[in-house]
């Protein structure tokens, strides 16, 4: 009896300590352990859902099927006939149940190059090759996660029992995952931009852009931006990679394959939801502008609407980057993230896996409002809230119900603005980061973000 009753009062004891230590932690310290069982069980939540999820895009219902046809179309010496529609509902019909029901591919809109990215899952049935491009799309992610974390300020001060959570519970990475999408690989690519811009490696970081040239919709923006900001190193970088990615092009498909392939891309726009284009779960201007009209009648005439409206805010966001800032500012990296905001904003065909490019910088922007108390308040709440809506899943669950994806354009447009926000502070307070360079390096080195 006498031990029971130590147990409980040990057991009361430790209670009232762990409950007084909770008590006298700092408010930001706090916010980190809700946020984190948040996003564990989040993780949970997918974890349990990932079994039934992966027997309906097993049988075909994945993004995942067009580059596997892709694949098997340059497997079978036919790389010429790669965006020949009748050909990819042939291939797909044979591994794809909508396919087989409607008679009508998904098709494939990536350049002929990525084509050959997955010639060697072709040589797999379509389940096994769709497990493994899944498994490396997580290898990816990961690798991805624990680079950032070294080489962009203030990460490594995250825990990672919050960090790596918030990056794998993040709903666009996940939902890449689930689609068999590349958004692994454009987030890696993406990331690498952003961290070799930091260190004032412009050259580098060009080559990676051209890299990500395979979704091109989503760069060209971005070139916009830098020829006004004159970034020609990075352009110079870009512009090699991009001519010898055309180059393999070419003799994937052939000088009149890659002539066609815009006309081609034309007339799947003119379809709408005919080639599975959907403006209405575009996290986009162009989502938010015609996102309300029937997908199976586009209107091409609101394309000069969305046009104008993503010229207004690449111009707004070129303002933001303020490129003679001190790589190790604050101020740069913000203005990074504003301007790779304002891409993802103007890209025209964009979907809500696609935001997973913006995960480093939706996480920075929530750690900002959330410890940088050099900011107003009301700038802060606009990051810590804009950030924590683009980091809360089961809002993309319930716009994904709704049918309604394309109202993500607002978070992050509120982002952006807070992004600016946070900019016009720090320049009126001359609040750059001290930076240390690791000893006896030259410019270009690694710099240490304090």
């Amino acid at each position: 009896m006498g031990t029971r009753c130590d147990r409980l009062c040990f057991a009361i004891s430790y209670e009232v300590k762990v409950s007084r230590a909770f008590d006298q932690m700092p408010q930001h310290k706090k916010l980190r352990i809700f946020a984190a069982i948040f996003f564990w069980g989040i993780i949970l939540s997918y974890i349990w859902a990932a079994p039934r999820l992966f027997v309906r895009m097993a049988r075909g219902y994945a993004d995942f099927s067009n580059f596997y046809t892709a694949g098997k179309i340059v497997q079978r010496g036919q790389s010429h006939q790669l965006y020949d529609l009748a050909l990819q509902t042939q291939i797909q019909s044979q591994f794809s149940e909508p396919v087989a029901l409607r008679n009508r591919a998904l098709p494939f809109m990536r350049p002929p190059l990525e084509a050959l990215l997955f010639l060697p899952l072709s040589y797999l049935s379509y389940t096994r090759a769709y497990a493994a491009w899944v498994f490396l799309c997580m290898l990816l992610v990961g690798g991805t996660a624990a680079f950032l974390r070294s080489r962009i300020p203030g990460f490594s001060a995250i825990p990672w029992w919050l960090y790596y959570p918030a990056c794998f519970s993040f709903c666009p990475i996940f939902y890449g995952f689930v689609l068999g999408q590349d958004a692994a690989f454009m987030l890696l690519l993406f990331g690498l931009v952003s961290v070799y811009w930091i260190e004032g490696k412009d050259f580098r970081a060009g080559c990676f852009l051209g890299l990500a040239l395979i979704k091109f919709q989503l760069v060209l923006p971005l070139i916009l931006i830098l020829c006004l900001k004159r970034q020609f190193r990075t352009l110079s970088g870009c512009a090699l990679v991009a001519g010898l990615l055309s180059l393999v092009s070419i003799w994937v498909v052939g000088w009149k394959g890659m002539i066609e392939y815009p006309v081609y891309l034309w007339r799947l726009n003119l379809k709408g939801s005919a080639a599975a284009i959907y403006p209405s779960v575009m996290p986009s201007l162009r989502g938010l502008v015609q996102g309300w009209t029937d997908p199976l009648h586009p209107l091409p005439r609101l394309d000069w609407i969305t046009g104008v409206l993503s010229l207004a805010i690449l111009l707004w966001a070129a303002r933001q980057w303020h490129t003679s800032a001190p790589r190790s500012s604050r101020i740069y990296f913000a203005g990074v993230a504003t301007v790779l905001l304002a891409t993802l904003l103007a890209g025209y065909h964009e979907f809500s896996y696609d935001l997973s490019l913006l995960f480093p910088f939706v996480l920075w922007a929530a750690h900002k409002g959330l410890q940088d108390h050099e900011l107003d308040t009301t700038t802060r709440w606009t990051l810590m809230l804009a950030a924590g809506a683009l980091l809360y899943a089961p809002l993309y669950f319930l716009l994904i119900a709704k049918g309604q994806l394309n109202l993500m354009a607002l978070p992050v447009l509120w982002l952006a603005w807070g992004l600016a926000r946070a900019i016009k502070k720090w320049q009126s307070g001359s609040a750059d980061f001290p930076a240390s360079v690791v000893p006896g390096a030259g410019p270009h080195s690694r710099v240490k973000w304090i």
